[in-house]
């Protein structure tokens, strides 16, 4: 017996730490025994009709049905704060659409105009997988807004075609209160079903390599997708030969109740027989196929009637001249509203700079789109005599000399004076980069700008830098900044160009005031 379970426990391959959580350990040692004389034969083997019921609980399913009461609840509310917030702007307006044009014949007609669409949205997420599939909250959030951007518009038509006289600001303000309020509700559902240890789903991992080992982080990575990885199996065939060739037995091993393939090469061909058999037992699995240094976002599927073949053919980016424009005109926006929102601010800044006897802006030669020199503003956060200050404290501190030389940093500038530490701190000193995006030097989400010197560790990669325009901000600032390697950040940089889209702007430019307010990986 003690043989037995030996074998079983080094045929499983049981990751320690990394992905198997204490309690999935306390239950597989609790299994070991049964499935033990399971194997020896003491116990009658399971038929093969064996009721996938009996690993996989509905649970999952209710729960993402939920989601239609939340959604419900978030477009009845979206209407009715837009009611509110219509009646409030147009009293204070004293204009003529006022109270009495919200109720009565004008307010049933809005209120059934709203119920129509809003029951079409519903219908819409149904169709679009929102209630029967898992999604990673920035894609989800990216569905729902458009979702609501198609709804504003059907709801404008249908004002225009019935001639009703209506209010725009209802109009508005209802859409939008409603996308927000169904994102906010459905992450507020996920954080209730994951307190009580209803969302987290335990996932098996199968591969090896570093396709198996990208999902693994992945995952993690995105813990309000629910799927935890709790092993990984390195060697397919003699983990389910452990357990009779039974994927339901294997995952049952690991109280698993999803599967993920990231199989690669030959791996992937020499198990097609047991991925067969994974379909046939009707476990839920995804697939992680490989796509390192390849775009994944965008990527359109072609299937052909009768094989298993799919193709994914690349559909966006910034090789078109849309897509371009698209990036160019929301820079000019975007950039022109912060400088008219911020201009206060920065003449208080400069002047604020200025007390030290030196000038309030700093320009520097950084590499631009095509390769092109251009000089990037910021407001000084330096002292006047600064080489020297920097080159008197290399000498005598060979550890930041040896930081300066990999990074091009120093966490403990000598340089920097006190309101350019807090500048640097609150990432204000780049404010003046708004002007570099008016002139078109710059994107107001792109890689960030550097020097001739650091164009070498790019190494190939200084392709995809060439490309686009550096950003004021950027996937790079907004996973870490300075905490994070150079050799990390030039991976970001490259994944944001080969994988650019309008919405990973917006997604960028949220999450950089997030970064901002908490100040991480600033110095």
């Amino acid at each position: 017996m003690a043989r037995s379970e030996e074998a079983l426990a080094n045929r499983l391959e049981v990751r320690e730490a990394a992905y198997a959580p204490a309690s999935a350990y306390n239950r597989l040692e609790r299994q070991l025994p049964h499935l033990i004389r399971e194997i020896e034969g003491e116990l009658p083997q399971q038929p093969k009709e064996w009721a996938p019921a009996q690993l996989i609980p509905p649970r999952n399913e209710q729960l993402l049905r939920g989601y239609v009461f939340a959604d419900a609840v978030a477009l009845a509310v979206g209407f009715l704060f837009g009611w509110l917030l219509d009646i409030q702007v147009n009293s204070l307006l004293s204009t003529p659409y006022g109270l009495d044009a919200l109720t009565g014949k004008h307010a049933l007609f809005m209120a059934m105009q709203f119920l129509t669409i809003a029951v079409g949205t519903i219908m819409w997420f149904g169709h679009s997988s929102h209630y029967q599939l898992r999604m990673p909250f920035w894609m989800e959030a990216k569905k729902i807004v458009e979702t609501m951007s198609f709804a504003l518009l059907l709801s404008c038509f249908l004002q225009f075609v019935s001639k009703e006289n209506y209010s725009r600001v209802w109009l508005m303000s209802c859409w939008v209160f409603s996308a927000v309020g169904i994102i906010a509700l459905r992450s507020f559902m996920r954080s209730i079903w994951n307190r009580r240890g209803e969302w987290q789903i335990p996932t098996l991992v199968i591969g090896d390599g570093p396709t198996a080992e990208e999902a693994c982080v992945a995952l993690n990575s995105e813990p309000g997708l629910g799927y935890h990885p709790v092993a990984r199996i390195k060697d397919l065939p003699t983990a389910l030969h452990t357990t009779g060739n039974s994927w339901i037995r294997l995952c049952q091993a690991y109280c698993a109740q999803h599967v993920v393939i990231a199989l690669t090469g030959d791996d992937f061909i020499n198990t097609r027989p047991l991925l067969a058999q994974l379909m046939r037992e009707h476990i839920p699995f995804s697939v992680a196929p490989p796509m390192h240094n390849l775009s994944v976002f965008g990527m359109e599927p072609q299937c052909f009637l009768g094989h298993d073949v799919m193709l994914l053919v690349r559909n966006s980016g910034l090789d078109r001249p849309l897509s371009r424009l698209i990036k160019r005109s929301f820079d000019v926006v975007f950039s022109a509203m912060s400088l008219l929102f911020f201009s206060p601010l920065m003449l208080l800044l400069a002047g604020v700079v200025k007390l030290d006897g030196g000038p309030a802006f700093y320009k520097h030669r950084r590499i631009g789109l095509n390769g092109e020199i251009f000089y990037c503003y910021k407001f000084r956060s330096m002292a006047v005599k600064n080489e020297a200050l920097l080159r008197d404290y290399l000498a005598k501190h060979p550890a930041a000399r040896t930081e300066w030389m990999r990074d091009r940093k120093l966490r403990h500038d000598p340089r920097i004076t006190l309101v350019g530490r807090f500048l640097r701190r609150t990432s204000l000193d780049e404010l003046p980069q708004l002007f570099n995006v008016i002139r078109g030097e710059m994107s107001i989400v792109g890689p960030r700008p550097i020097i001739v010197a650091e164009a070498v560790k790019y190494d190939n990669d200084i392709a995809f830098y060439y490309r686009v325009r550096p950003g004021m901000t950027g996937l790079w600032q907004v996973s870490g900044r300075n905490d994070v390697s150079y050799a990390e950040r030039v991976r970001m940089d490259s994944w944001y160009v080969r994988n650019w889209s309008l919405w990973h702007d917006i997604t960028i430019i949220c999450k950089t005031f997030a970064v901002v307010i908490k100040q991480r990986g600033a110095y």
